[in-house]
């Protein structure tokens, strides 16, 4: 935050890092789902291994919720670093349309 004029505070918006922020969420949500698949893959082999134990089932429940969790967490991953790139190209269009309006004279700074 910083002074703006006439006691007032705010706040400047990096665009780029709130991009690169979004990004790395993307990564973390492919890397989510990358690491999910070799473990529910060996978890559902297990159950299947093992006829006639009462832990098939535990197995197979355990699978089925790690991949429920694993997917959930990675969509929701997937939408925060979609909407920070969004705000982030929002940021960049408002700075720009406002760069692009005001005029020398009108700027309090000179």
């Amino acid at each position: 935050m910083g002074d703006f004029g006439g006691g007032q505070r705010g706040y400047v918006a990096d665009p780029d890092a709130i991009k690169k922020a979004g990004g790395k969420a993307l990564d973390i949500r492919q890397d989510l789902l990358d690491a999910a698949k070799p473990t529910c893959t060996a978890t559902h082999r297990a159950a299947a291994g093992v006829d006639g134990w009462h832990s098939e089932d535990q197995l197979k429940n355990t699978a089925r919720l790690w991949e429920q969790q694993t997917a959930a967490l990675a969509e929701r991953m997937g939408r925060t670093g979609g909407i920070l790139q969004h705000n982030a190209e929002n940021y960049r269009t408002a700075e720009a349309a406002n760069t692009g309006a005001m005029k020398a004279v009108d700027s309090p700074w000179g």
